[in-house]
């Protein structure tokens, strides 16, 4: 291993050892989607919250129906009406007792026959049902608690809320929940080649910047607050504005990272006063990895300036950066089995651009050609990064660990 390389566990560790968890806050039901649940949420009801009934009919003593027939028909006054809401005070127990969907089902009463399964009749005492077959206890009713228990959890910590958590909890009566408040950060891309004019013709020897958009969105995707600070020069001063400028708590810049004369971040960093953390690990694509912590504990990464090395260091680097500050553990990686080789001259951790599929219900992986830095089409045709270990060769039928192309946040 190069002098001062550290492996991906010790940068992890590194990374863990540095986040300080941020606060969480109160937040409305209606703005909670997508935000990261700061606390366990159990309900305080039952759900449903009373026994009920499952649709229109009648409900009956299933024991006064045993003996019906089409021979043998069984006659019931219906006493009175419950529509869904009803509060049973002024409630006339008899024999049966019309209901609809949702309505309470009263303890006199332990079953509801559908409607389309009688026969009314009025008489000169009101509404009679007749009934040409049993009908079993319990039948279309719905029970208290039978979906969601009193104290159930119902939202874990760390959870990115959904819209139906969103409705879940509604329905057991949350109105607002404690969120981790969300993350700032800036992004800039450093180099005097990258261009922003997407619709502008791109003049010899420049590229467009594929690493802002892409940065943007994954922040957006947590959620994070990002702003994009544009391109900076290839200079200590053009850095030095980016800092000072811009007050988010994590800063990201993407190129000038390496051992070239024009990278130029790491010396700048030094002279700034910040606490480089570590510089280079023992991965491919992305070893030139910067992290830092500047001198007012806001936290800096430097991404080397190829798109999926760029990827990398956010899904492998940022991403538990940002887990550690929601207070959520590592993401644990998954096995799969490969379906085609690769093997690698170098004893560097390798994330690879790979396809996951579960054939006849084996999880298996293809792993895509097109492994450089630079390529990024062959993204565009994976869903998770295979990890090829520092000292492992994969063949096919090995065993490979994998983890998404992006995290779930759960």
């Amino acid at each position: 291993m190069e002098v001062n390389m550290i492996s991906y566990q010790q940068a992890m560790q590194l990374i863990r050892d540095t986040a300080k968890p941020i606060p969480s806050e109160d937040v409305a039901l209606e703005r909670a989607l997508s935000r990261i649940s700061a606390s366990e949420v159990r309900s305080s009801i039952n759900l449903p919250p009373f026994n009920n009934s499952a649709m229109d009919g009648f409900a009956v003593n299933s024991n006064t129906t045993l003996n019906a027939s089409e021979n043998n028909p069984v006659i019931l006054q219906v006493s009175d009406v419950l529509p869904a809401g009803s509060n049973l005070d002024n409630l006339v127990a008899g024999e049966a007792c019309a209901i609809m969907t949702g309505a309470p089902v009263p303890d006199c009463y332990d079953a509801v026959v559908q409607i389309e399964n009688v026969v009314i009749t009025t008489t000169d005492t009101g509404h009679q049902i007749r009934l040409t077959s049993p009908v079993e206890q319990f039948e279309n009713m719905r029970f208290a608690g039978e979906d969601v228990e009193l104290n159930q959890p119902i939202l874990t910590k760390g959870q990115k809320i959904r819209p139906q958590d969103i409705m879940l909890l509604a329905a057991c009566g949350i109105s607002s929940l404690q969120v981790y408040s969300n993350i700032t950060i800036a992004i800039a891309t450093s180099g005097e080649e990258i261009s922003d004019n997407y619709d502008q013709p791109l003049e010899f020897g420049q590229i467009y910047n594929a690493n802002a958009p892409l940065l943007q969105n994954l922040a957006n995707n947590i959620p994070c607050e990002a702003h994009y600070a544009g391109i900076i020069g290839d200079n200590q001063h053009a850095l030095l504005e980016f800092i000072n400028q811009n007050p988010q708590q994590i800063l990201i810049t993407t190129g000038a990272v390496s051992m070239g004369d024009w990278d130029f971040i790491p010396q700048t960093l030094k002279q700034l006063g910040a606490e480089i953390i570590f510089h280079k690990t023992a991965i491919r694509p992305g070893k030139p990895i910067l992290f830092a912590i500047l001198p007012d504990g806001r936290y800096f990464f430097g991404l080397p300036g190829n798109p999926v090395s760029s990827f990398v260091g956010w899904r492998f680097f940022v991403v538990p950066l940002l887990r550690a500050l929601l207070g959520l553990g590592a993401e644990k990686t998954s096995i799969a089995i490969a379906r085609n080789q690769f093997h690698k001259k170098h004893k560097l951790r390798q994330f690879l651009k790979a396809n996951l599929l579960i054939d006849d219900g084996v999880a298996a992986i293809t792993i895509n050609n097109g492994q450089e830095s630079f390529k990024i089409s062959p993204l565009t045709t994976s869903n998770v990064w295979a990890i090829s270990l520092e000292e492992q060769q994969i063949n096919s039928g090995d065993k490979v660990q994998f983890i998404p192309l992006l995290p779930d946040w759960q």
